[in-house]
């Protein structure tokens, strides 16, 4: 009896491993219509492709399945909100896909909290500045079709200009991010008229009561990783910066006229794997109200 549950606990224990590694490799999409007066007629329909928390991760030979991927969605752009790297590793695979993918469309790129501590950010830059991604560093562009725009605006994580932050407490670490983004939010949205829909790139989603105060429309964002561990009524067990039983890690999130949306991120970057929350791409489309 006592072999018989041995064997039937192995077992379950390893379709469960086989699952869990099964699911990190798979690639779902999620359409988000985003609805507003401010969206003109002619850029009713324009797509958008978020991809964020990509870790330095793989899906087969030379990427080639998330390639294949973006090309069937074939978006109008893509939108990249950090941590492209993993700490010190992966940033030839970040580069490389960065590259083949900015042959087909304009990216438009953020910092995540990941590249802030990485010995690799000074090689990242360059590569992606050559190969014609635009770094939105708490500025903003314009982007057009048939004549009409929307602004996109963009952030840098907060910890970029936090060098040592085990050198404060929690409290002052969240205390002096709150501070930068609210600065890096004002910089970077400067200029851009009330009537224009302004769509804001940050990789932080726990900073969302300082985006319902901003003039924006719409926010993207990751890093939470979709709480990891994802089980039902639940936002996971787990987030980066809002710890156990998180309450913004996927999804739309909506308050106050202003809408969030959530990437669950498509690598894995911790020690626990990613379970019942398959890597995410969502694809944004502007609806003209």
């Amino acid at each position: 009896m006592k072999n018989n549950f041995l064997k039937v606990t192995g077992f379950a224990a390893l379709a469960f491993t086989g699952y869990a590694y099964w699911s990190t490799k798979q690639l779902r999409t999620t359409d988000y219509n985003i609805v507003s007066a401010k969206i003109a007629p002619e850029l009713d329909g324009f797509r958008i492709l978020q991809l964020s928390d990509v870790h330095g991760d793989t899906f087969g030979r030379y990427n080639h399945r998330l390639i294949k991927k973006i090309w069937a969605i074939d978006p109008d752009i893509i939108v990249v909100t950090g941590d492209l790297l993993d700490g010190d590793e992966g940033i030839n695979t970040a580069i490389t896909l960065m590259r083949k993918l900015a042959r087909r469309y304009p990216i438009y790129y953020v910092t995540g909290n990941h590249e802030a501590r990485s010995a690799n950010l000074e090689d990242l830059l360059p590569e992606l500045d050559k190969a014609g991604i635009t770094y939105l560093k708490n500025q903003h562009v314009y982007i057009e079709r048939d004549g009409k725009s929307f602004a996109l605006a963009g952030i840098d994580d907060p910890s970029m200009l936090i060098q040592k932050p085990h050198q404060l407490t929690f409290a002052e670490e969240i205390a002096r991010e709150e501070e930068i983004v609210a600065t890096e939010i004002e910089e970077a949205t400067t200029g851009i008229p009330d009537s224009i829909f302004t769509f804001l790139l940050s990789h932080r989603p726990e900073k969302w009561p300082l985006y319902q105060q901003a003039p924006v429309d719409l926010v993207c964002c990751g890093h939470a990783h979709g709480g990891q561990v994802r089980l039902p009524f639940t936002e996971g067990l787990y987030a980066p910066h809002q710890g156990l039983m998180p309450k913004w890690t996927a999804g739309l999130k909506e308050a106050n006229g202003k809408a969030m949306i959530i990437s669950r991120g498509v690598g894995n970057a911790t020690l626990v794997p990613r379970v019942f929350n398959e890597p995410d791409l969502p694809i944004i489309i502007l609806r003209h109200k």
